[in-house]
């Protein structure tokens, strides 16, 4: 059952009156505990139980068509779209075709230079790992052939609608799932691209604009054991992942395969994003994507200092704790269409020099 905007609204001014008395964590001049575990929340749940019944079965030819992007069913049919799409990326990949989404965007000549950035002080990092989701699946969908165009998103617009406005706090994965379907993102052209502020007029302003923009939401229903595997099929799939987690990653390091990957150590309550797939003599990868700055040094392959890659072993780790938080979610962006999807051709955009396999 479909509920209007205003109730979502309602729910979210709620939550912020009634959940945790919250104070900021921050460490080397980022916040490092924005993401609320579900323990630590009245609402989260509630959230969660009201996008689930909303969900309808998953169906890719339709999610366009449904007038409000909908919330979509981990299902059967959800997991062999996957690993169809799966197959066409290995297709892909072996043609020479690449869709890393930080490639295509300096591809395409982006607005935006750099594609992900820090949160600052501010405990927004939901607000930015759902936007770098959104980012990263709508330059990965224009490189498989869909017809999107790219508006770059301002990441503290969603979140802080989400809040009622306040820019204090933290919060919970499946409210902000919920804020990034009702209500959508912001983009940089309506709203500016300052990350760290927030204008509540232009807020308002731009509020229907930005439903244009809203993201078709999944929840991952994996548990500990398996939610590594689903993270790395919808990555490889061509989507992204938004979630919150309590294992931290302490830097970076080059693995015996030359690719950079995330060292993992210490805790946070924290959310940061997936988006991106490769292999590499045999061994998957994910890339995961912070919001705290370019503090791990780009390797020779070209990628965000942002950013690191996880291997399945990685990824296991560091997912662990991500259903105390409540579950993860994929994300399928909306946005304007060039032109007829039938006729949009394939543009073979290079991998980076030094790329390995």
């Amino acid at each position: 059952m479909k509920r209007p905007v205003e109730f979502w609204r309602n729910r979210f001014s709620e939550q912020q009156t009634h959940d945790i008395d919250w104070q900021p964590e921050i460490v080397d001049y980022v916040c490092v505990n924005g993401c609320i575990p579900l323990s630590d929340s009245k609402y989260a749940e509630e959230f969660y139980e009201l996008l689930c019944d909303e969900a309808v079965e998953f169906n890719y030819d339709t999610i366009w068509e449904l007038g409000d992007m909908p919330i979509l069913k981990d299902d059967v049919s959800y997991w062999n779209w996957a690993k169809t799409e799966s197959d066409a990326y290995n297709e892909l990949v072996e043609a020479g075709f690449c869709v890393l989404p930080w490639v295509v965007n300096n591809w395409i000549q982006s607005p935006i230079k750099t594609l992900y950035y820090s949160q600052g002080s501010r405990p927004s990092c939901m607000g930015h790992a759902d936007a770098f989701a959104y980012h990263s699946a709508t330059l990965t969908s224009i490189a498989r052939g869909m017809p999107l165009q790219y508006n770059p998103i301002n990441a503290i617009y969603t979140w802080a609608a989400t809040k009622n406005g306040s820019l204090s706090g933290g919060q919970t994965v499946s409210a902000m799932a919920a804020g990034a379907n009702k209500f959508g993102h912001y983009t940089i052209e309506s709203v500016g691209n300052d990350n760290i502020n927030y204008v509540a007029s232009r807020q308002r302003e731009h509020a229907e604009e930005a439903k244009k923009h809203q993201s078709a939401i999944m929840f991952l229903s994996g548990n500990n054991a398996t939610l590594a595997d689903e993270i790395m099929l919808a990555c490889h799939a061509g989507l992204a992942v938004a979630c919150g987690n309590s294992r931290a990653v302490s830097g970076s390091a080059i693995d015996k395969n030359g690719v950079k990957v995330a060292t993992l150590g210490g805790s946070w309550a924290h959310a940061t994003a997936f988006a991106g797939y490769r292999k590499v003599k045999g061994t998957e990868y994910v890339g995961w994507i912070n919001s705290h700055g370019p503090r791990y040094k780009s390797s020779d392959e070209g990628e965000p200092a942002d950013m690191c890659w996880m291997d399945k072993k990685i990824l296991t780790d560091f997912s662990q704790s991500m259903r105390s938080y409540g579950p993860p979610y994929a994300v399928f962006p909306e946005s304007k269409w060039n032109q007829d999807r039938s006729i949009v051709p394939m543009v073979k955009i290079p991998f980076p020099t030094n790329f390995r396999f």
